[in-house]
């Protein structure tokens, strides 16, 4: 029964292109189609991955795989079994990864694909920002086209959080500059036409905290009405596009009320918590933690799910295989018997580890464990 709906759903929306355009036109300012109709179920994929550490103009990032081996040779994983990340100056998603993966999503009945573009995408607009191995916009086209026919409604991400915009290269140190502006500007649109406008766009926008960049040799943060400014700016680039915006919404564990009060209701929400304790305790906001020097922002994420829904705000709850393989049941299940379904427009796993050979099983197995919690909570 749903997947008539679905059907009919997207007929309508087809029929509303045509009378609005003439046709459904893909690749020539055409809207993309929303396949996961009313309730997304996706996974985040990077096929871009510098979003993490220092870049240096000087040239001491490897340029290739190879020349990557040769600097670090001997690569130490960390104990869940990922890879420290390295900046690089070529694209470091292995294709035949990304594939499986995606085919993968296809085979365990998901509907969304969320991609961290980053350095991914040769801009039209800024070839500077390219690395080698950068995808034009047919190899793009040709991608978007692929993931379509999997069934997966493919989501744009660029992260413009100032601790994870390294991707930006030289404009990450020009953050809230006239320039900076004019760029981001330029990226957003460049994003929209190649992904057709699709139906949502991933701002990112997260951990931009003290804690987060203080290992940084040159840190960026941005505070209090500068970062409004910045992440308005931004919500209206994309909407001026056709697209909805959506950001991690770890914000608001910062300060809720400022949060609430000046977030717009048109933005999806995308609340993240990695854990399985949805006791009343973790439940319970604390006002505490908003204030605090430590590693704060994670503190009231799982209470942040259930303010946000209250508050009347659409939310897509993200969870992860990075600490606990049972955080994707434990989220579905909380949010199945806790949040108004009018305010649920789905769920997302983000397992962080790359599309890279080494890191693929953890990748799979992210998609496999939250696919399982779909099953069990929304059996078909």
């Amino acid at each position: 029964m749903r997947n008539r709906r679905e059907f009919i759903k997207q007929a309508a929306f087809a029929g509303l292109g045509t009378v609005a355009g003439g046709c459904m036109n893909f690749g020539s300012g055409g809207r993309a189609p929303a396949i996961a109709g009313d309730f997304g179920w996706g996974a985040l994929l990077h096929l871009g991955s510098n979003m993490w550490g220092d870049w240096t103009p000087d040239g001491t990032y490897p340029s290739s795989r190879e020349e990557e081996r040769k600097m670090f040779p001997n690569p130490k994983p960390r104990e869940n079994g990922s890879y420290p990340n390295v900046v690089r100056n070529y694209l470091g998603a292995d294709e035949a990864v990304w594939r499986e993966q995606t085919e993968y999503m296809r085979d365990e009945g998901l509907n969304l694909v969320m991609i961290d573009v980053g350095e991914a995408y040769a801009y039209p607009s800024h070839p500077e920002l390219w690395v080698n191995g950068s995808w034009d916009a047919d190899r793009m086209r040709a991608e978007l086209k692929r993931l379509r026919g999997l069934g997966l409604e493919p989501v744009p991400k660029l992260n413009f959080s100032a601790g994870h915009d390294i991707w930006l290269k030289e404009y990450h140190y020009m953050t809230s500059s006239r320039k900076y502006y004019e760029v981001v500007a330029d990226l957003i649109r460049d994003v929209c036409e190649v992904f057709d406008r699709p139906r949502y766009f991933h701002l990112g926008f997260d951990e931009e905290v003290a804690a987060a960049v203080k290992g940084r040799k040159l840190a960026v943060m941005r505070q209090g009405d500068l970062w409004w400014k910045d992440f308005n700016f931004c919500v209206r680039e994309v909407e001026r596009h056709g697209t909805r915006a959506m950001l991690w919404s770890d914000k608001i564990c910062g300060g809720k009320e400022d949060f609430l009060k000046r977030m717009s209701k048109g933005v999806l929400q995308v609340p993240w918590y990695y854990g399985v304790d949805f006791s009343e305790e973790k439940l319970t906001w604390k006002p505490e933690f908003e204030t605090s020097q430590e590693w704060s922002v994670q503190r009231n994420l799982a209470s942040s799910i259930i303010v946000l829904a209250e508050a009347g705000f659409d939310v897509m709850p993200c969870t992860s295989n990075w600490s606990h393989d049972g955080a994707a049941d434990a989220m579905i299940g909380f949010c199945k018997r806790r949040v108004d379904p009018a305010h649920l427009k789905g769920f997302l796993t983000a397992p962080w580890f790359m599309t890279r050979e080494g890191q693929d099983r953890k990748l799979k197995d992210g998609i496999r464990l939250f696919a399982a919690a779909k099953r069990k909570h929304y059996p078909a």
